[in-house]
């Protein structure tokens, strides 16, 4: 079953990498050569082919899904249920739901937001009725960000919206008692209930029903330089102990009655019961990948017990990975998928191959998951956890043979026996306050987490192979060169400007502003992008392409002013890099920072940056107080406006003339009609002007009046809500042409990649 699964899982990570789907004609032409290979008993290649076939049919049925566009922005009145359970916080409740309008032809599943909802929150199961507003799957396209877009396709959600103030908001019918995601819900509330606002309670809510959303990021700091984060996951671990826990329970009690009871053995009865735990357990908590991988396997294993057949437990792992593509095939975008199935296979490796001494097992597994995900890790997250064998070796025998059996019995009694219950529960929770002491100790070392830039394609498959080399058995010849293989991911550096050169991005922050200017050897950011509840561009977009990028720390953060939309991301910037200077227009708004002034200049590498605004003793708006910022190099020029309107722009043409001309100019204001004059668009004259607003904003930045004044001087204008992040390379090629994410990272999922 190894090269079917192989074979499979390559055709459905081929499909997942195309920038569009293939056409029909290209899809009729594999059924022959499905045929032929079928014929030829060439079983892999069949299997390849099959899953190229079942992927492609299953993503254009996604993309069928998603909302019409004559449907975007406009207010609809929508019912149906409430099919996920509702993260709420102070001023928003977000969930899953199914609507029921035909006539509309709306999506099968859509993400709904509601800010400001009333008392009565809507819960999971529930049937409503409520006024929204949709738009087509879209999120934010940077480098080294997350793939929001991509995870909704995944997730099968073909629109997202925000239900509107409106009379037609109301509940039409309870939830149905049989509802899964509401007895999760409840056992949610009776747990918050009794253990009364533990710091713990976001933590036991993961672990008992795979409910993460109430999280803290500290907590999630913790997990992730200790590498404790799959434990939260819930997967083989603790589906695979529910399984023993009711594999031998009943195996006991069948063996007490087997007077009465003859039809099964004991075996028999206590697979059943290991599987039905096993199930209860994994529907609780919500059947994400990990869990169905978990169950899968678990499934196969009591089923081969009940029919008295022994199994091999590779083929049981490359049957599960088989089932769960056919389930989805794109489960290959998911992180977890690659982590699940890797972290079990290094486990089946080393119990079978390596066999290490029975008192060493334990810690053999750990060290060796440890060395085998490193490689995926550091592909998926640009870091890995240098203290995870260390943590894991205490955190996992305490999740698995304690708090996860303490949980499950807990919530087998929350409808019986509520004071035991309480009491278990409360053994829970300092269970884990002694585990989570020993946790924040270990992740204070300064050598927890090792973190790395973005690592080429080709090098990250060298360092895959060379992994396999070391996880090789005893007596391999040239193991030794795996351990070479490993070199270049220590020592590689990424690519940088030369001196002179300008390397110049503006992310894709919504509707804000965020630009990362490198030199050869200074790093400059200006604008932060805003932060809005418990979503922070800083940390979401910022931050992970300044690791991507390899940066290690920065030479000056500068703020135009103090508006949400430019400042919002600083805490997080700051928190995370070393920063040697901050200027500000508002520096009252910012610990540590200086004014930007009118007339402060330096020069990096060969770069000249000038600051034209504000002056010193300068009155107005915050926008007009912006920051402008010049940037100039033997190959090119750049101006940074910040958010300044017309009054800012004629005191910068009066003062400054031609000296605030530019080829690459950022658009006053993300395009508004209160800036960009056209005295001030002749004045400067750009070649490009790129406009930082996000896709289908609210305020329809750039105004379409504002554009077609810069194309009528000639200029080419780039939006960063369609275009993602934009880059420019000013260097001795002497092209200044932005380009964007989007283009050069193209996915099936993304819209219009169909065309």
């Amino acid at each position: 079953m190894i090269k079917p699964a192989i074979a499979f899982l390559l055709g459905c990570l081929l499909v997942a990498w195309l920038p569009q789907l293939l056409s029909p004609y290209w899809l009729l032409t594999l059924i022959p050569l499905l045929i032929i290979v079928w014929r030829r008993s060439q079983w892999t290649i069949m299997w390849f082919v099959m899953a190229v076939v079942w992927s492609s049919f299953q993503a254009q049925l996604r993309i069928d899904d998603q909302l019409d566009p004559k449907l975007e922005r406009q207010d609809i009145v929508v019912s149906g249920f409430i099919t996920s359970l509702p993260h709420h916080n102070d001023q928003r409740i977000r969930f899953e739901f199914k609507p029921e309008n035909d006539d509309l032809k709306l999506p099968a599943k859509i993400r709904l937001s509601w800010y400001f909802p009333p008392p009565n929150l809507p819960q999971s199961g529930e049937k409503w009725q409520f006024s929204v507003r949709l738009k087509a799957p879209h999120g934010m396209s940077n480098p080294g960000g997350f793939d929001y877009e991509a995870w909704l396709f995944q997730q099968q959600i073909g629109a997202t919206g925000y239900i509107r103030e409106s009379d037609h908001n109301q509940k039409l019918h309870s939830a149905n008692l049989l509802s899964v995601n509401h007895w999760r819900a409840q056992l949610i509330d009776k747990m918050s209930d009794l253990l009364n606002e533990s710091p713990y309670l976001a933590l036991i809510h993961g672990l008992a029903v795979g409910n993460r959303d109430n999280m803290q990021s500290n907590q999630w700091d913790t997990l992730r330089a200790t590498g404790t984060s799959h434990l939260l996951a819930i997967s083989g671990l603790h589906i695979g102990l529910a399984a023993a826990l009711g594999f031998f329970t009943v195996k006991l009690l069948w063996r007490i009655r087997s007077r009465h009871l003859l039809t099964l053995s004991d075996r028999q009865a206590g697979a059943v019961g290991g599987f039905l735990l096993a199930l209860f357990y994994a529907l609780l908590a919500g059947l994400s990948i990990p869990t169905q991988r978990a169950l899968l396997m678990v499934s196969v294993v009591m089923l081969s017990i009940f029919i008295k057949r022994r199994t091999d437990p590779v083929h049981v792992l490359s049957l599960s990975l088989i089932l769960i593509l056919m389930l989805d095939p794109f489960a290959v975008l998911a992180a977890g998928f690659w982590l699940s199935f890797a972290a079990v296979a290094c486990i089946l490796y080393v119990a079978q191959y390596r066999q290490p001494a029975r008192k060493w097992l334990w810690l053999h597994i750990h060290l060796w998951i440890a060395v085998g995900l490193t490689p995926l890790l550091l592909l998926f997250f640009q870091e890995t956890s240098l203290i995870a064998p260390l943590a894991n070796l205490l955190a996992v025998p305490v999740i698995s043979f304690l708090v996860v059996p303490l949980l499950l019995i807990s919530m087998l009694l929350l409808s019986f026996d509520l004071r035991l219950a309480e009491w278990l529960l409360q053994l829970t929770e300092w269970l884990l306050s002694k585990l989570w002491w020993y946790l924040e100790w270990l992740a204070q070392s300064p050598f927890s987490v090792w973190q790395t830039p973005e690592f080429p394609v080709e090098l990250l498959g060298i360092a895959i192979i060379g992994t396999l080399i070391i996880l090789a058995p005893r007596g391999w010849p040239l193991r030794w060169l795996g351990g070479v293989m490993l070199l270049p991911l220590f020592y590689y550096l990424p690519n940088k400007p030369d001196s002179g050169e300008i390397w110049f991005t503006l992310l894709d922050v919504g509707q804000g502003l965020s630009a990362v200017v490198q030199t050869e050897n200074r790093t400059l950011v200006f604008d932060t992008g805003p932060a809005f509840g418990d979503f922070d561009t800083g940390a979401a977009v910022v931050v992970p392409y300044l690791r991507y990028q390899g940066i290690k720390q920065l030479d000056m953060l500068m703020i135009s002013h103090a508006d949400n939309d430019h400042i919002g991301g600083a805490s997080a910037v700051l928190s995370s890099y070393p920063t040697k200077q901050i200027l500000s227009s508002d520096p009252d708004k910012l610990a540590g920072s200086e004014f930007c002034r009118d007339g402060q200049s330096w020069q990096w590498d060969q770069v000249r940056f000038d600051v034209l605004h504000p002056d010193k003793d300068q009155t107005g708006s915050r926008n007009d107080l912006s920051c402008v910022l010049k940037i100039s190099g033997p190959y090119g020029t750049v101006l940074l406006t910040g958010d300044i309107e017309r009054q800012a722009e004629i005191k910068l043409i009066k003062q400054y003339k031609q000296r605030i001309k530019a080829d690459i100019l950022i658009a006053p204001h993300h395009g508004s009609r209160s800036s960009s004059s056209s005295t001030f668009i002749r004045q400067v004259s750009p070649r490009y002007v790129l406009f930082a607003s996000g896709y289908q904003n609210r305020f329809n930045f750039p105004a379409a009046d504002v554009v077609a004044r810069y194309h009528k001087i000639g200029s080419k204008t780039f939006q960063t809500g369609t275009q993602g992040a934009l880059f420019i390379k000013l260097d001795q090629q002497m092209d200044l042409m932005p380009t964007g994410w989007r283009e050069q990272h193209r996915r099936i999922w993304m819209r219009n990649a169909t065309e």
